[in-house]
């Protein structure tokens, strides 16, 4: 779901109490978050959220992350931006904060969510965009949605360069889930095009569903395509971003693995299937299948 992406994102761990496990983080220590460590380290930190903001209690879990404030809709974001588009909140918030530096801002998104028609505003929007695309109505508009976010990186990224902290700047983006309101489902309306957006038949399989990216950018690395191609999950965004800032962390206290390192890459379903680097096990079927050139 939503909230337990957004913890193993986050934390670098587990979410063993499912919808909860980020509430049940205000009764612990999270020293490791890289919220908490930059903020120790005198970062700038403020958090943002174009949606309620008591939506899964983010007004005092996102605090707790290690965020000074934490803004969104109902605590004081509505007095800043009018248009709820991830564009505009992340364009109209980084433009007070890019002086402040260094800072450590932390956007919880909200344009690419379902429904994806166009009585969706943010699909409405940037429908224009897509119109031509060779796709479903429903593909179009999940792809006007993102588009939002497209925009707002955009603006933020050319505001970087203006000011020539681009290089001096990292932005991470990840997912939390795939898109549930593409899926067959009785609350998304009963309708499949997971997949279509994903050019597979077999998107029932996690091991297709799931598959993601996730994007480091820095403008200093902009002329290098640096690719990592082996499995990777939620849970190496924490070690991998607190290596990368040379922090001090014991990464026995995260599951993940920093993946510039040589350890073995693992991602875990809670089926108990899994992938590394030398194949997948589906747990449903009990069987393996090993990557291309593996015995």
């Amino acid at each position: 779901s939503t909230t337990t992406g957004e913890f193993s994102n986050l934390t670098g761990l587990v979410p063993t109490q499912g919808g909860s496990s980020m509430n049940e983080t205000t009764q612990q220590k999270l020293f490791l978050t890289m919220g908490n460590q930059l903020q120790k380290l005198g970062y700038h930190a403020t958090a943002y959220h174009n949606h309620l903001k008591d939506f899964y209690h983010r007004n005092t879990t996102h605090p707790h992350l290690g965020y000074d404030q934490f803004l969104a809709w109902g605590n004081g974001l509505e007095k800043q931006v009018k248009d709820r588009s991830d564009e505009e909140m992340i364009f109209t918030t980084v433009e007070k904060y890019l002086d402040q530096q260094p800072f450590s801002l932390y956007y919880m998104t909200l344009s690419g969510h379902s429904p994806y028609s166009r009585s969706n505003s943010v699909a409405n929007k940037y429908y224009n965009d897509v119109r031509d695309m060779n796709a479903s109505e429903p593909i179009k508009c999940y792809m006007a949605c993102n588009m939002s976010l497209e925009y707002a990186m955009r603006r933020v990224i050319e505001k970087l360069e203006e000011l020539g902290i681009a290089d001096d700047t990292v932005i991470v983006i990840s997912t939390d889930h795939y898109p549930y309101g593409l899926a067959p489902s009785d609350t998304w309306g009963g309708a499949g095009y997971v997949h279509e957006l994903l050019g597979q038949s077999n998107w029932m399989d996690d091991n297709v569903r799931d598959q993601s990216a996730l994007i480091i950018w820095s403008g200093c690395l902009e002329d290098q395509d640096i690719v990592v191609e082996d499995p990777v999950t939620a849970l190496d965004i924490l070690p991998t971003l607190s290596n990368l800032f040379g922090l001090e962390y014991d990464s026995r206290l995260l599951v993940g693995r920093d993946v510039f390192s040589d350890a073995e890459p693992l991602v875990l379903w809670p089926d108990f299937s899994w992938k590394t680097d030398k194949g997948a096990y589906d747990a449903k079927s009990d069987t393996f299948t090993p990557e291309e050139g593996v015995e």
